[in-house]
C-alpha cells in the first residue's frame, strides 16, 4: 500500500466523526464552549435563525454524546442575562461568565455591552450572581474579548466596546476575594477575531529540572512563573504572528521572533488556544481562495517549533466551526455539520453542534504529562527502603532464581493485586515470572511512585513495565511508562514500542509508532531510488547489487520483523499465551520456569544484523 494511502488510513483512526443526540443546540453565534471532566458546556449565544439572544445552557455528555438543555434548580440564582461573544472560563468546578453583548435593560431591543460576573457551580448546577465593588481596576464593559484563569485569578484581555473600538487593556480579578486588583495597558489590539490566550503552568518544567528537596522558596518561585500565552495573527495575506508570555506579575516576554518550523500556521479566524503538556494547541478557521477548512497546530514550548496536526480530509468538507480541548483524554473536539458549507457559516459566524469530530492529539506526541506526586527526597527514601533488608518481611523469587526481599506493607498499600494475594498466602515467598531486572524496576516504581532510575529507562524494561501496568491495573505506572516510551520513540525502537502498545491497549502510542515505521519505510525507499539512479549499470558491464540482502533474500513482513526484533521479554510474554480473561493469580510456578531466560542475556544482537532486519521489514 502506498505511503500516502497508509497515512490517510491512519488519519481515519486519529480523527473520528460522531453524530450527537438528544436536545442538540440550535445553530448559534458567539456562544461559549467549555469542557469540564466528561461534559461539554455551551452557554448563551445568538440564534442564527432569528437573531435572538439566548441565555440557555446545553450540556453534552461525552460518554454517550447526548445533549440536554439545563434547567436551573429552584434554589439557583437566575441565569446570566442573554448575551453573545462573552467569555466563559473554567476554575476548579466553576464556570465563570464575564462580559459580552446583549440587550439593554433600559431600552427594549437596544444593544449594550456588559461587565458583570456570574458563576455556574458544576457540582450543584446552580447559578450565582457575583456582586463586585467598583474600583480603579474595574474593566470597561466589553465583548469579543479574551479571558483565562491563572493562579486563582481571572485575566481579561482586550475586546471591543459598543462602538466596536478596541479596548487595549488587561484586567485581573481575584477569584478568592472577588475584587479587581490589577490593570495594565496592552501595546496592541487583542480580540476574539484574531487572538487567543491560554493559561500555562511552568511548574512541570521546574519539577523536571529539580533534583533536590523542594523548599518553600522554590514553590514560591514556581508560582511566580505561572502565566499565560497570548498569540495573535494579523494581515492574513502575509501573516504576521506574535507570541507573548505574560507572567502572573503582568510582565511580558516576547517570543515572536523565536518561533520556527518547516511549516508555520496560516492566518486563522477566531483562533482558540489550549495548553497541553509541553505544547500549545492552536486551532481555527483557515480561509483562502483555494481552500476553506478548520486546521489544528501544535507549538512545542521547549523548542518553540510549530507542527501541523494532520487530521486527513475530514475537515476539508462540511462546516467545522469551533474546537475545544478534552484534556482528560488528550483529544481535541471540533463541532460542526458535515453537510453544510464552511464559508457560508463563517460569514454568518454560525456554530453548528450536530456533529463532533474527535482528534487524538497523543498520536502526535501531544498529551498531558504525568504529575509529580512526591518530592525527590521522598523518592530517594523509597529507593533506600527497597535496599534495606532489615525492614523486609517478604521475598519475591524471579524467573532467573534470584530472591528479592521486600516490605509487604508497602506492596499492599501500593499494589492492589499483592494485597489480595497476601490475604490467603501461607508462604512468605512469591514466584514472579520475570527476570530480576524487570522485577526490580517494578519494585522501584512501587516504592517511589515514579520512574527515575537508569535501570528503568531502557526500552525493553519500559515495554515490560507497560505490559505489567495493563495486567495488574496500575494506571499510574501505565501513564509513566507510556510517557517514557513516547520520549524514546525512534526508528530503532518503533517496532518494539508498536507491539508493546498493541498488547497493552495504548492505541495512541501504537499509532505514533506506526507512523514512525511508515516514515522510515518511505525514507528507505527514497534512499533506494537515489542509489539506483546514481549506480545505474551500463548495458555492457552489469554491476552487482549494492544491497544484496534486499534484492536476493526473501522479503520479510513487518510482523516477522517485529517478532525477530522484539525483546525476549515480549517473546516470553507471547509464549505464555495469556488469555484476555486470565489473571496473574491463575499462573503456576511451573509455567514461569518454562518461559524465556533473562532478557538481559539475549537483548544485544549485533547492530549490523538489526539494521539488516530493519531494512528488510520495509521493502
Amino acid at each position: 500500500m502506498p505511503s500516502t494511502m497508509q497515512m490517510q488510513s491512519i488519519s481515519g483512526i486519529i480523527t473520528q466523526t460522531h453524530n450527537t443526540l438528544g436536545e442538540v443546540p440550535p445553530p448559534l453565534v458567539g456562544a461559549s464552549i467549555n469542557v469540564i471532566n466528561d461534559k461539554v458546556y455551551v452557554f448563551a449565544g445568538r440564534l442564527a435563525s432569528s437573531r435572538k439572544m439566548t441565555n440557555h445552557l446545553y450540556v453534552l455528555d461525552l460518554c454517550n454524546l447526548r445533549w440536554t438543555r439545563h434547567i436551573p434548580p429552584p434554589d439557583s440564582d437566575k441565569p446570566p442575562q442573554a448575551r453573545y461573544f462573552h467569555s466563559a472560563s473554567v476554575h476548579d468546578s466553576q464556570l465563570i461568565i464575564f462580559g459580552g453583548m446583549g440587550y439593554s435593560r433600559q431600552s427594549t431591543g437596544e444593544l449594550c455591552v456588559m461587565d458583570d460576573v456570574s458563576v455556574l457551580d458544576i457540582e450543584t448546577m446552580c447559578w450565582k450572581k457575583i456582586k463586585i465593588q467598583p474600583s480603579l481596576y474595574s474593566p470597561q464593559s466589553r465583548y469579543a474579548h479574551l479571558a483565562t484563569v491563572v493562579d486563582d485569578r481571572l485575566v481579561v484581555l482586550g475586546g471591543q466596546d459598543l462602538e466596536s473600538n478596541y479596548l487595549d487593556e488587561m484586567n485581573v480579578l481575584d477569584l478568592k476575594t472577588w475584587e479587581w486588583e490589577m490593570i495594565k495597558a496592552l501595546d496592541k489590539h487583542v480580540g476574539a477575531y484574531r487572538s487567543m490566550a491560554t493559561a500555562v503552568s511552568l511548574i512541570s518544567k521546574v519539577e523536571q529540572e529539580k533534583s533536590k528537596e523542594e523548599s518553600v522558596k522554590a514553590i514560591e518561585e514556581k508560582k511566580a512563573m505561572s502565566g499565560l500565552y497570548l498569540y495573535t495573527n494579523s494581515n492574513f495575506s502575509d501573516v504576521n504572528r506574535e507570541l507573548q508570555l505574560i507572567l502572573s506579575n503582568l510582565s511580558v516576554e516576547d517570543y515572536s521572533s523565536h518561533m520556527t518550523g518547516s511549516l508555520m500556521p496560516p492566518g486563522l479566524r477566531f483562533p482558540s488556544g489550549h495548553a497541553l503538556g509541553n505544547h500549545l494547541i492552536l486551532a481555527g478557521t483557515y480561509l483562502c481562495p483555494q481552500s476553506q477548512s478548520y486546521t489544528i497546530w501544535s507549538l512545542d514550548l521547549s523548542k518553540l517549533t510549530w507542527s501541523r496536526i494532520e487530521t486527513g480530509s475530514i475537515f476539508q468538507s462540511g462546516s467545522w466551526n469551533r474546537g475545544v480541548l478534552y484534556k482528560d483524554k488528550n483529544r481535541f473536539l471540533v463541532f460542526g455539520h458535515t453537510e453544510r458549507n464552511l464559508l457560508e457559516d463563517y460569514n454568518h459566524r454560525q456554530i453548528n453542534f450536530d456533529h463532533m469530530a474527535s482528534v487524538d492529539l497523543e498520536a502526535f506526541g501531544v498529551y498531558d504529562l504525568p504529575k509529580t506526586t512526591c518530592s525527590s527526597l521522598a523518592q530517594e527514601m523509597g529507593l533506600r527502603l527497597l535496599n534495606e533488608p532489615a525492614v523486609c518481611d517478604f521475598y519475591i523469587m524471579t524467573l532467573d532464581n534470584q530472591t528479592i526481599p521486600v516490605n509487604s506493607a508497602v506492596l499492599c498499600q501500593r499494589w492492589p493485586y499483592f494485597a489480595k494475594l497476601i490475604e490467603s498466602a501461607t508462604s512468605r515467598y512469591l514466584s514472579f515470572p520475570y527476570p530480576q531486572t524487570v522485577v526490580v524496576a517494578l519494585l522501584q516504581f512501587i516504592y517511589t511512585d515514579h520512574l527515575l532510575t537508569a535501570q528503568q529507562y531502557q526500552p525493553h524494561i519500559l515495554s515490560q513495565l507497560l505490559l505489567l501496568s495493563d495486567m495488574y491495573h496500575l494506571p499510574r505506572l501505565c501513564a509513566l511508562a507510556t510517557h517514557a516510551l513516547h520520549q524514546m520513540l525512534n526508528m530503532t525502537t518503533a517496532p518494539l514500542i508498536f507491539e508493546t502498545a498493541a498488547l497493552s491497549h495504548q492505541t495512541s502510542l501504537q499509532i505514533r509508532a506506526l507512523k514512525m515505521m511508515i516514515a522510515a519505510k518511505k525514507m528507505i525507499q527514497q534512499q533506494q531510488e537515489r542509489t539506483r539512479t546514481v549506480s545505474s549499470p551500463m548495458p555492457s558491464s552489469p554491476q552487482p547489487s549494492l544491497t544484496p540482502s534486499l534484492s536476493s533474500e526473501p522479503r520479510s513482513s513487518l510482523f516477522e520483523y517485529q517478532a525477530n526484533s522484539a525483546s525476549p521479554t515480549l517473546n516470553s510474554f507471547r509464549s505464555r499465551k495469556y488469555s484476555v480473561g486470565a489473571t496473574p493469580a491463575k499462573l503456576g510456578k511451573s509455567s514461569f520456569m518454562q518461559s524465556e531466560p533473562d532478557m538481559s542475556e539475549q537483548q544485544q544482537p549485533k547492530e549490523k544484523k538489526k539494521k539488516k532486519a530493519f531494512l528488510e521489514a520495509f521493502v
